[in-house]
């Protein structure tokens, strides 16, 4: 076929953009996206060519529409000049890091062009590595061009994948007619016409089409089958001429999961080189005498779809005979061979699944696990693989499938234990019933079966699976005291991590003053495991322990970053923002919000993008920035809304007050922040108002609504004997004193508490002091304190405060300059990378951590020393300190 690029001068411009950029460092990916047949492979060999040219390295992959799934086979494949060691199975982002690592390093000596074509078909982790590497090419020689195939595949990769896109859609009506003059100029106008209009503007169909015109139905309005269908149909018309070898030849490629030629002619016959030629000269193959390919992959689909269902399970089976028996290629070439029950061949299937679950190849292990099932007689086993199935399809989001196969298991005749964990299914994984008393109803009935089943270990996960949602969305006391009763009954041994956790999301209030001392003893024996970290650092944030949150959630991304636990990482960052938040500590609030946000996006946690959003928005209230902040509550809302009530609607809230506070709007701030108090207004939440009730203060004493402030003051006082939360006991310590006829003594005595994890309520209430003294007309006395509070406010970047301390300083006549941040003109990641230069860490280590490559960290440093001021790494050190870092 002669494939020319008639009326791609937009597409090919953006490629040539792109390919000009490389030499500079300034890597970018591009998805070239269209129907079959619109060019997308040309375009990509012409980049090829245009790369070549210009000396940069090319390595290129073509996904295969084969029954295989297994994980990283086209990363693998497209790094193999590389390296055939460095990509091991693991979570598809540790393993674009590792991609990344290696592809940065080569392209040190020479710029890279990385070329994807059909990545609807390359294996879902090697597209969610690849995806991974093309968010961060824009400080590498790294170029990622991708060619997609429209569909619902497609559209589920792309979506949130943060890839540049280009469609390529039909040929104007100039390129059409400059096409087929160049391929059909001896056709007939009627037959052009034909033609032009069944193919609707696409290269391929104009091309095809115009080698059999006159075989074309004149009867049939055009368009009556999709052009893809007619294509296969020419392409089924031309294989059913060849001899009966090259069609089975044929079938045996189309149905192989890989492209080298001695497996084909292996498994076809045995078959040789003249048994392929007719399929060469018919132009539906292509071979370089090491693989063999379709010229489109609608060929490969018509071999497959012409074939029958015998000749296809023959073909299945000729492969497995020449592949290695103890391999997962022959396992899955076997089960697509058979037919009915093989128990031997189920088994094995059952183990590839749960080897794919483990290595993180979830949509393998998904389909792995209905294969086991569907090879398997025991009914009672069927259904256990069947559950298996469900459980990881869900996973994957692929709520369709696991309706389905929930559906199919309800076929059954089930025994208890299939009972309950069927009941927990539906329940925990699919959400059903998911509201109100009917939730909590039906989560008590399924944890108190599996209890009574002696499988304490499968309860508590049920638990857990919850335990965050009943902390958001809590149940009403009477069905906290059975749940507690519930979590009583395990026999789990109380100092385990994720026990703790359950019990401060199940009940945060109930057992307080039990948590506070069990938290207390694992920070100071902390557990190794990140993930158990995290679990204890949950814990610390649902009871309000923010000291300890702060220190076991530091030490969870740390062990995370370092052992490549991406969703501990992912899951920690969103608390640390939270947590960093609502301390005041709002550099490392953006620093992880931000990190928190991009990495949610990229796995499409779009709620848990949303919590981290509404952490940078209160964290740019505190700093000062109240449109930010006011944006930030205002998409959060927007997202939230078309789903009705949300409980992020108190946090939402929070932040509009917090920022009305900075932004010196005192009435309103109280108005605002009132209803997250307020048990009939919709923004009302049991536990976030704990945390918000030094805002509430500062805004009533500031609006003078005290009478007001004192009612709530003492609901929470009353709370706070039952329920010792440390961040509620601290800010009624704050909200007290503000509230005193005579304050002094009381501001003291809160001063004399440890509040060494507390610097923003310690500098909160040193300013407080500050300004009852001055206006008693004691300056002297003031000074010290508000001294002491605009440095810990200054140097945690809350500017509001910071200035109401200097400007009480100046009135006591003290002179005070306003610091010079000179971290301020660093975004997020800079200001992260800078910190981690700064404590010593190498590039290499740095972008370990932050799933970058090193050239990106070496680009970033480059940057950051003049936007410090500083020429090296000590220099940074130092103006970080000064900066209050």
């Amino acid at each position: 076929m002669e494939e020319v690029l008639f009326g791609r001068d937009a597409e090919l411009g953006r490629i040539t953009s792109v390919l000009a950029r490389v030499s500079d460092s300034a890597g970018d990916a591009l998805v070239l996206r269209g129907a079959p047949g619109m060019g997308k492979s040309a375009l990509l060999r012409t980049a090829r060519e245009l790369a070549e040219e210009q000396e940069i390295r090319v390595l290129s992959v073509t996904g295969v529409q084969a029954e295989t799934r297994l994980p990283f086979v086209a990363l693998r494949q497209l790094l193999a000049p590389l390296s055939r060691d460095t990509i091991t199975d693991g979570e598809p982002h540790t393993v674009g890091l590792a991609a990344l690592e290696l592809l940065s390093s080569a392209a040190s000596a020479r710029p890279i062009c990385l070329v994807v074509d059909d990545a609807q078909w390359i294996d879902r982790q090697s597209w969610q590595a690849l995806a991974f590497v093309g968010r961060r090419l824009a400080d590498e020689p790294l170029i990622l061009l991708v060619a997609v195939r429209e569909g619902e595949e497609a559209a589920a990769r792309l979506a949130g994948a943060g890839l540049a896109e280009v469609e390529v859609g039909p040929l104007p009506a100039d390129a059409v007619a400059s096409l087929l003059d160049r391929v059909a100029a001896d056709l007939s106008p009627a037959l052009r016409h034909r033609v032009i209009a069944e193919a609707g503007g696409n290269p391929l169909g104009l091309i095809e089409l115009s080698g059999t015109a006159g075989e074309l139905d004149q009867h049939a309005p055009p368009g009556s089958l999709p052009l893809t269908a007619r294509l296969e149909r020419t392409y089924a018309t031309v294989v059913a001429g060849l001899p009966a070898p090259t069609r089975s030849l044929l079938l045996v490629a189309a149905v192989d999961d890989d492209d080298r030629l001695d497996e084909v002619l292996s498994a076809a016959g045995p078959a040789t080189t003249e048994t392929l030629q007719p399929a060469l000269n018919a132009g539906l193959l292509t071979s370089d005498g090491v693989s063999v390919q379709f010229r489109h992959p609608l060929i490969r689909s018509a071999v497959r779809q012409a074939a029958t269902e015998a000749e296809r399970l023959a073909a299945h089976a000729a492969l497995a005979r020449v592949l290695p028996a103890d391999g997962d290629r022959n396992t899955w070439h076997r089960a697509a061979a058979t037919l009915g029950i093989d128990e031997e061949l189920g088994r094995r299937m059952a183990e590839l699944a749960g080897r794919a679950g483990r290595g993180g190849a979830i949509d393998t292990a998904v389909v792995a696990w209905q294969r086991a099932a569907e090879l398997t007689e025991d009914p009672h086993v069927r259904v256990d693989r069947l559950m298996w199935a469900v459980t990881t399809a869900m996973k994957m989001g692929d709520r369709r499938r696991s309706e389905n196969l929930l559906r199919t298991i309800a076929g059954y005749e089930l025994d208890a234990s299939q009972q309950v964990r069927f009941l927990w299914i539906r329940e925990a994984v699919l959400g059903e019933g998911w509201s109100g008393q009917t939730r909590h109803a039906r989560l008590f009935d399924v944890v108190e079966r599996i209890i009574d089943e002696g499988d304490d270990e499968l309860a508590l996960d049920a638990l857990t699976l919850f335990a965050l949602r009943n902390w958001w969305d809590p149940p009403p006391p009477e069905r906290r005291a059975d749940i507690l009763a519930l979590i009583e009954r395990l026999a789990i041994p109380a100092d385990d991590p994720r026990l703790i956790r359950v019990l401060a999301h199940n009940a945060p209030t109930e057992r307080a003053a039990q948590l506070v001392e069990r938290l207390a003893e694992k920070v100071a024996a902390p557990p190794s495991r990140p993930d158990r970290l995290f679990e204890l650092g949950e814990a610390a944030t649902a009871i309000g322990d923010h000291p300890s949150a702060a220190l076991l959630l530091a030490d969870a991304i740390a062990g995370s970053r370092f052992n490549g636990h991406f969703n501990t990482l992912l899951f920690a960052l969103k608390s640390q923002a939270w947590i960093a938040a609502h301390s005041g500590e709002v550099r490392l609030a953006v620093v992880a919000g931000e990190e928190a946000q991009r990495l949610s996006l990229e796995v499409k946690d779009f709620v848990g993008a949303i919590s981290a959003k509404l952490c940078l928005g209160l964290a740019e209230a505190l700093r000062g920035d109240v449109t930010a902040a006011t944006a930030h509550a205002d998409q959060a809302d927007q997202a939230l809304h078309s789903g009705g009530r949300h409980p992020f609607q108190s946090v939402i809230t929070m932040v509009r007050g917090v920022a009305m506070l900075a932004d010196g709007k005192p009435l309103d701030a109280y108005e605002q922040l009132r209803r997250i108090f307020d048990p009939q207004d919709e923004a009302y939440h049991p536990y976030v108002r704990l945390v918000a009730l030094a805002h509430l203060a500062e805004a009533g004493r500031l609006a003078e609504r005290l009478p007001e402030l004192d009612l709530i003051v003492q609901e929470c006082r009353s709370l706070a004997a039952s329920a010792p939360w440390p961040v509620l006991t601290v800010h009624l310590s704050y909200a007290q004193a503000l509230l005193a006829t005579d304050p002094e003594q009381d501001f003291r005595d809160a001063l004399k508490a440890d509040l060494a994890g507390w610097p923003f309520e310690r500098a909160r209430i040193q300013l407080a002091l500050g300004e009852w003294l001055r206006r008693q007309r004691r300056p002297a006395e003031a000074r010290p304190v508000l001294r002491a509070a605009w440095e810990t406010l200054t140097a945690l970047g809350v500017a509001p405060w910071a200035e109401r301390a200097r400007r009480e300083l100046r009135a006591t006549g003290e002179t005070v300059n306003r610091g010079e941040d000179r971290t301020g003109q660093l975004t997020a990641q800079e200001l992260q990378i800078a910190q981690l230069a700064a404590r010593g860490l190498s590039n290499q280590e740095i972008a370990r951590q932050l799933y970058v490559s090193p050239r990106t960290v070496s680009t970033h440093l480059y940057r950051i020393f003049p936007k410090v001021g500083v020429r090296s790494r000590a220099g940074l050190a130092e103006a970080l300190l000064t900066s209050g870092m």
